[in-house]
């Protein structure tokens, strides 16, 4: 009895001396103390919470020394992870001070607070810079993402899962994008809408995107600007691009710890192919100029204290609801954007085929093109978060674009054999003429399309832990489109093909005044529920409903994600499952209605994808450095798909068809410190996708887009003596897509273009003007200077982004490749200023 009693009387005491204790508190960026932040001892399965004083105390079993991570959680802050190495008996005190959610770090695939089943890849703005690429735009970094395809690097659209340019969803700051619609080739189309320079973060779903995101048939792009913090900017000048963006905050006069209402983003690009385009092997008097100014304006009336209000709930239960720091904030953004290309050109000289039997295409021109694209945009948007658990916004936004195209060229070529017997004296020179002739080429095309559009959506939340969020929204939109066409072109072929009355053939006719006005309504609700106290497995269902007043008809797409997290559960099992399927209706915007004559097919019903998607994520170390492998296999039943060609960036429908088709594929991606503490990639992908040829018929043939196999990879490497020099490899490669014969519906893809592979390499050194110590004393002045020397198209190869076709004289048509750039040197510097 007195064993037991000692026993009891001791037992509390011997256990302390098997334990250590982590005490402290916990405050916010302005040394306030926060209740409710959650600590998690990893791998132990121990939990604490701070209370009203910011205070925690938290005891962990410990019999040798041992190292120990705490993970603090909070709803408005941060995680923060603390690391000791603890021994028995021992008290550690430990204050934390955690930060609000951080601004500065580009994630492509999923950012804080978007869906779950987005997937996870962060890259600094300053890691984007970095990427060798001609066109630098946020858009361009996605190409090398599995399941994306790009046709040229002039361009900064892209193609996902077998989809075309026009399924794709882009929006930047809550704003649907909408790209040109006269573009014919990526030299005329200039730059990306988003600026890099001012970007935070990206969300990226190449399929099985949630019910939030909606009415395209391929994939979504999500670009959200920064929140300014503090006064700083950068400028880049090279040969191709130069940028300016300035951003700061006012200051607060009552307490200049605190921040001030209003701050500012602002960024200008100017952006000139002409050093790339002489590289063509047209050649003549290039003169494109493309730029654009960007800004985004904030302001908050006040902002509180992030006081706690308990509340006790039915079951006995406390919760926590924090009140807003910022109740309201208003938001203004703009974009003023010019593209113009103007193009006369001279000669050209083409040589195509084998080494048994090679042709030479010489043609000269006369006249001249000149294309303009002007765009602009404005929003204001109203924020309310009463509680950091419910948000609702309020957007107003106006959008227009004004594209002209205006064609006068005359050209006369000429087709020959050449000369392929290496032992011939006149090896590589014309043995024989096959045709000569002439084509005129007349546009005056003008489109103007305007898109107001009003919104409201809201966020809620149940509790701190995140277990249950709803999402939904409203928006009305009105769209005016007024376009008016008359382009034709003409051939003769000196008689050697002629029609039957002898004179000139004309190959194409448009001509059309068209005006379309619509009005749109969008709805969506969606849930975001996660089961278990590990909250290892995630639900998210929702719906979307589409009423579109031109085609009269309403669309309703249902979409679930399911995702199960091991590591949740077991941290040694870092994989994580995720199981998609939704409906995805795209209506047609207006080119999908534009027939090859210049008028509209009206009669048409929303183009439809079903998405089937399974994936897996697996984290790992490999040499102590962390990597993640990244696969997902999909199926996409296609309905009432609107059939086209692609001519370089340019697509054109058959409205008179709409048929049934499929796509499926596999994509993975590998990514991580292959050198330590610098982050790389390589992404690959198979893809198939066909169309039925016709209603009656049950044969199917590949789409334009199927393009079977892709690969792609970014490395980067530095000097292990001197870190401050690094390399720079983007290595892209894709099978050959389809083409065939123009304005042949049946055989518009029976060829296969050559494979695109691309190589480009950069050389940086990075400046240091100030250190982190000198950052905090000094407050303006030079930060950094980073400047590289690049290379674009490191091994010169002449990759096909499309084909002119002529005829000869035995009226037989030949396919001539369009190549794009050449080898060619690029130098460039970005300064940072604070």
């Amino acid at each position: 009895m007195r064993l037991l009693f000692f026993g009891i009387l001791f037992f509390p005491f011997l256990l302390l001396g098997q334990t250590a204790r982590v005490q402290g508190r916990i405050s916010d960026p302005l040394n306030k103390p926060l209740e409710g932040v959650e600590i998690e001892v990893l791998k132990y399965g121990i939990f604490a919470t701070s209370d009203s004083l910011g205070k925690y105390s938290v005891t962990i079993p410990v019999t040798k020394p041992t190292k120990v991570q705490l993970k603090f959680k909070h709803i408005v802050h941060d995680s923060t992870v603390l690391e000791l190495e603890l021994s028995k008996g021992e008290v550690y005190d430990k204050p934390i001070k955690m930060e609000d959610f951080k601004t500065g770090s580009v994630n492509i695939n999923a950012i804080k607070n978007k869906p779950p089943q987005m997937q996870v890849i962060t890259i600094s703005p300053e890691e984007v810079a970095k990427i060798p690429t001609i066109n630098p735009s946020v858009e361009s970094v996605l190409l090398s993402q599995p399941g994306v395809v790009g046709t040229s690097e002039f361009s900064s659209q892209y193609k996902v899962r077998g989809g075309n340019f026009d399924e794709n969803l882009v929006y930047v700051n809550g704003i649907e994008i909408y790209r040109p619609f006269l573009v014919r080739s990526g030299q005329m189309e200039g730059l990306g809408f988003a600026n890099r320079s001012m970007t935070d973060n990206i969300a990226f779903s190449t399929g099985g995107f949630p019910a939030q995101y909606g009415d395209r048939l391929s994939s979504v792009l999500d670009i959200t600007y920064r929140q300014p913090k503090s006064f700083k900017g950068s400028a880049e000048l090279g040969i191709i691009t130069n940028t300016l963006h300035l951003e700061g905050i006012s200051k607060n006069k009552k307490n200049p710890e605190e921040l001030g209402k209003f701050t500012y983003l602002l960024g200008a690009r100017y952006f000139t192919l002409g050093y790339l385009l002489n590289s063509l092997e047209t050649k003549g008097n290039y003169k494109p100029a493309f730029g654009d100014v960007q800004g985004m304006f904030t302001y908050t009336p006040k902002r509180y204290t992030a006081n706690a209000e308990a509340i006790i709930r039915k079951d006995g239960t406390k919760d926590t609801i924090y009140n807003s720091v910022e109740k309201w904030k208003f938001t203004g953004f703009f974009v003023a954007n010019k593209n113009k290309y103007r193009f006369i050109p001279k000669e050209g000289e083409a040589t195509f085929g084998s080494i048994r039997s090679a042709y030479r295409l010489q043609t000269a021109f006369e006249g001249q093109e000149a294309v303009t694209y002007q765009t602009f945009l404005a929003s204001i948007m109203a924020e309310n978060r009463p509680t950091s658990r419910y948000k609702m916004q309020h957007i107003l936004s106006a959008f227009r674009t004004q594209e002209s195209e205006l064609f006068d060229v005359e050209g006369g070529y000429r087709l020959s054999e050449l000369n392929t017997n290496f032992g011939s004296a006149g090896f590589g020179e014309e043995s024989a003429t096959l045709g000569t002739g002439s084509v005129y080429h007349y546009a005056r095309n003008y489109l103007t399309m305007k898109v107001v559009a009003a919104e409201t959506k809201g966020e809620w939340i149940n509790g701190n832990n995140y277990n249950r969020k709803i999402f939904w929204g409203l928006k009305g939109e009105t769209h005016f489109i007024q376009d008016a066409l008359k382009e034709y072109s003409l051939f003769d072929s000196a008689q050697y093909v002629s029609n039957q009355n002898q004179d000139f053939d004309v190959v194409e006719y448009l001509k059309g005044s068209t005006k379309i006005q619509r009005a749109i309504v969008r709805a969506y609700y969606q849930e975001e529920r996660s089961f278990g106290k590990s909250r290892a497995a995630s639900l998210t269902v929702g719906a979307r409903y589409t009423y579109d007043s031109y085609i009269k008809q309403g669309m309703t797409s249902p979409r679930v994600q399911f995702i199960y997290d091991f590591s949740k559960i077991n941290p040694n099992h870092k994989v994580r499952i995720r199981l998609a399927s939704g409906v995805y209706h795209q209506p047609p915007i207006y080119r999908e209605f534009r027939q090859h004559d210049g008028t509209l097919q009206n009669n048409l019903t929303p183009q439809t994808s079903i998405h089937f998607i399974a994936g897996t994520d697996y984290t790992f170390k490999a040499w102590g450095r962390p990597f993640k492998l990244f696969s997902e296999a999909y199926y996409k039943y296609l309905y009432n798909i609107i059939p086209y060609e692609v001519q370089n960036v340019r697509i054109r429908y058959y409205p008179n068809y709409q048929l049934p088709g499929y796509a499926y594929g596999l994509d993975a991606r590998l990514n991580g410190e292959f050198i330590k503490g610098l982050e790389s990639w390589i992404s690959a992908s198979y893809l198939k996708t066909s169309e039925r040829l016709s209603d009656t018929s049950a044969k199917y043939i590949s789409r334009p887009t199927d393009q079977r196999f892709t690969f792609s990879m970014y490395f980067q490497d530095e000097l292990p003596m001197n870190p401050t020099y690094k390399a720079h490899i983007n290595y892209v490669y894709g099978s050959g897509a389809r083409f065939g014969y123009p304005f042949s519906f049946e055989e518009r893809t029976v060829y296969r273009f050559p494979s695109y592979h691309r190589v480009d390499i950069g050389f940086s050194k990075m400046i240091l003007f100030r250190t982190s110590e000198q950052m905090e004393t000094r407050k303006h002045g030079i930060a950094s200077l980073w400047a590289t020397a690049e290379i674009f198209n490191l091994f010169g190869r002449f990759n096909t982004v499309g084909y002119e076709w002529v005829r000869d004289i035995n009226n037989r048509y030949w396919s001539v490749p369009q190549h794009l750039s050449a080898r060619l040197i690029n130098v460039r510097m970005i300064v940072q200023f604070k």
